[in-house]
């Protein structure tokens, strides 16, 4: 299974700043179900929406990796999950973005060409959490059947 989606609970307000509010979301990665808040001082829930559509079907059309950005406050503080196909199967990792891993003046909208390549191991050894879906799985989320 998978699916990313906005939840029906009504929004929250978890930052140092009670004006800027934010969406519940989850997101379901086979027999995981994750959870995560929308920043919504920059993207609005439809912005959110469309880089996902976008950016899977990106990954549907070919692309070897792509990013769906989760939480966007700036270009330097950003949640997102990168997603790497390999064959038939979709790796996602879970990754926080601060200002040094991102090249100056990059965009949200280009993050996916600015992901590191898929590594499972961090510099320590230590595994990587990975979460693996099935590229069916994903197309039948993105292109449901009438």
């Amino acid at each position: 299974m998978f699916s990313i989606r906005f939840t029906d609970e009504p929004v929250e307000y978890p930052y140092d700043d009670v004006t800027v509010p934010a969406a519940p979301g989850r997101l379901v990665l086979g027999a995981s179900d994750e959870g995560f808040l929308s920043n919504l001082r920059l993207w609005r829930k439809s912005d959110y929406q469309n880089h996902w559509r976008r950016e899977l079907m990106s990954l549907l059309d070919g692309s070897s990796k792509i990013a769906l950005i989760v939480s966007y406050d700036s270009p330097s503080s950003m949640e997102i999950w990168n997603v790497y196909r390999d064959g038939d199967v979709a790796h996602f990792q879970n990754q926080l973005f601060w200002p040094d891993n991102l090249p100056r003046g990059c965009i949200a909208s280009e993050i996916s060409q600015h992901i590191q390549e898929r590594t499972v191991k961090t510099e320590d050894g230590d595994l990587i959490s990975e979460w693996d879906v099935a590229m069916l799985d994903i197309e039948e989320f993105v292109r449901p059947s009438d």
